[in-house]
């Protein structure tokens, strides 16, 4: 079953929706607020997949095709369940966190009593696999936080061991570095929502 038979879009209210499933409540459609991440969700839908798989690979992802997403794209690569490592984070997203995190452990950003729960959304997203649309609060070090919404989709790693997931990560409230330049760096990554995107394999269970 293609994702794309889970996608309806209305022109006359410009909106992308997503068919996914939640535990015990069926099939819910899920708003793609943002654009780019709506461009996105299209991009990692046209790309190769080989024998059967429901991901793409990750050597058919062609930056040069997608330029104007990647300022606001991050590549996380699974290590193990303690490291979920940065391997590249957009510009853009660098500007919002104040610092570039390439390299470093997403877990070190999330709230300490929600670690294990934050490395089994990835590892359960390359293991099942499946999608996650989130809405996530970032808490800057000046006490402001912004509201984004994150798109991500997981790759079969044809060039490497470990298993690659790719997010699309935008705000969906107005944000403008230049007025806030002094709001400091990341401190912490809140969850508000999260919802799983059924890519042909089912849609598990998630207790967030």
């Amino acid at each position: 079953m293609l994702l794309k038979q889970f996608t309806s879009y209305d022109k006359h209210v410009d909106m992308w929706f997503i068919d996914c499933a939640k535990a015990l409540k069926g099939r819910v459609l899920i708003e793609i607020k943002n654009a780019r991440n709506r461009q996105f969700f299209d991009y990692w839908q046209s790309l190769e997949r080989k024998g059967g798989s429901v991901m793409p690979l990750k050597s058919s992802f062609v930056p040069e095709e997608v330029g104007h997403l990647l300022s606001h794209m991050i590549v996380y690569e699974l290590i193990s369940k303690d490291n979920i490592k940065i391997r590249l984070q957009g510009t853009a997203i660098n500007e919002r966190f104040g610092q570039d995190i390439t390299g470093g452990n997403y877990l070190d950003y999330v709230e300490p009593e929600r670690r294990d729960v934050a490395s089994n959304a990835f590892w359960l997203m390359a293991e099942q696999p499946c999608g996650i649309i989130a809405t996530l609060e970032h808490a800057l070090s000046s006490g402001r936080k912004i509201t984004v919404e994150s798109i991500g989709f997981p790759f079969e790693n044809d060039r490497g061991e470990n298993p690659i997931i790719m997010y699309q990560s935008n705000e969906i409230e107005a944000y403008n570095p230049i007025m806030y330049k002094n709001d400091g760096q990341l401190k912490l990554i809140f969850v508000v929502e999260r919802h799983i995107i059924d890519i042909g394999k089912g849609a598990p269970s998630f207790v967030d």
